[in-house]
């Protein structure tokens, strides 16, 4: 669930997710190398869970890719870090007999070691609702795509190829199916921006860095997913101004969605606390003043209050007040996108 991001290390972000087989989510792939395109001394292993944490540098191009006996190697989407670690990178990855009859299936020529004469580009149109699942919970979802959508990319490539509901590129499929991929299987080199279009969603769109040999499979829960629902919380505080003195007389949040998640977090000198967690009761709304109980009381000019709602499929929102004296304490709000965990002015 969304956590309100630290900045403990600006230098560096970490990586983590999953390797799985491709066609067989239940199979993860332990042992398997994970490295980066653009940073060839970094690496690590993927432990038998399939699970890997990988530490690379912050405000850097970063495209990971992965090497395992008995599979193909896959890179992933190309990711600008940007002061946030990035969860749930998995790779969905083919064995090498999978791989080859898909390279036969699309007509793919293949130089004399089996590897592409050009690139791939493959991705997912994939729902929100897994954006925020744990790996167990993803693999037990089940089809994962959003039908009805169509992909482009910039610069111009040709109509791609999409993935039918039985997990077969069709020539004749026009757009996604409930499978949700999405496939161009001869792409020449270059960095490519890869967006979709839906007469009724949102998807966020990915980059692509393709060189010959090369297959870019951008997978869920990240390529061509589908963007988080507005959070239509509304955080509201009444503040106490007298002299020097700040207090903190009633603070509320109403219209939550089911299963909300509150996260408040006070910095600052002689905060009464750092962080509380308060899960909604089951209703609509939400006493956060009462929930803090004392410690509301102890709150101080030259503190920072954050007010974070989270809920599944959602965007977060995050509520800051910066308490100065003598001055009346105002909210700025931010949106933390699904899956993400820092906040913006929009998502």
């Amino acid at each position: 669930m969304l956590a309100i991001a630290a900045s403990a290390d600006a230098r560096s972000v970490q990586i983590r997710g999953t390797a799985y087989e491709f066609n067989s989510a239940g199979v993860v792939i332990g042992g398997a190398t994970i490295r980066v395109a653009e940073r060839p001394r970094l690496r690590a292993t993927t432990r038998p869970d399939g699970s890997y944490k990988l530490t690379v540098p912050d405000r850097a191009t970063v495209t990971p890719y992965i090497t395992a006996s008995g599979y193909h190697t896959i890179f992933l989407q190309t990711f600008l870090t940007d002061g946030e670690d990035l969860q749930r990178v998995n790779f969905q990855t083919p064995t090498e007999g999978v791989y080859r009859a898909l390279a036969a299936l699309l007509d793919v020529p293949l130089d004399p070691d089996g590897e592409p004469r050009e690139c791939a580009i493959v991705s997912t149109f994939n729902t929100r609702n897994v954006r925020d699942l744990s790996f167990r919970q993803f693999i037990a979802y089940g089809a994962h795509g959003v039908p009805g959508a169509t992909a482009f990319a910039r610069p111009p490539l040709p109509a791609p190829i999409y993935f039918n509901s039985q997990v077969v590129p069709d020539a004749t499929q026009r757009r996604s199916s409930v499978d949700g991929g999405v496939i161009w299987p001869r792409v020449p080199a270059g960095v490519y921006r890869i967006r979709g279009r839906s007469p009724s969603t949102r998807f966020a769109s990915f980059v692509a860095t393709c060189e010959p040999g090369r297959i870019v499979n951008a997978n869920p829960p990240w390529g061509l997913h589908q963007l988080g629902k507005p959070m239509p919380a509304l955080v509201s505080a009444r503040w106490a101004v007298r002299s020097r003195s700040v207090r903190l007389r009633t603070m509320r949040v109403s219209r939550l969605p089911a299963d909300s998640i509150v996260r408040v977090r006070c910095r600052g000198r002689r905060c009464p606390f750092r962080r509380r967690t308060i899960a909604s009761p089951g209703g609509t709304s939400l006493d956060i003043r009462g929930a803090l109980g004392r410690a509301a009381r102890r709150l101080r000019a030259g503190q920072t209050l954050d007010v974070l709602v989270a809920a599944h499929a959602h965007n977060g929102k995050l509520v800051r007040w910066r308490l100065r004296p003598a001055t009346p304490p105002r909210a700025v709000t931010l949106c933390v996108p699904l899956g993400n965990t820092k906040a913006r002015s929009r998502c």
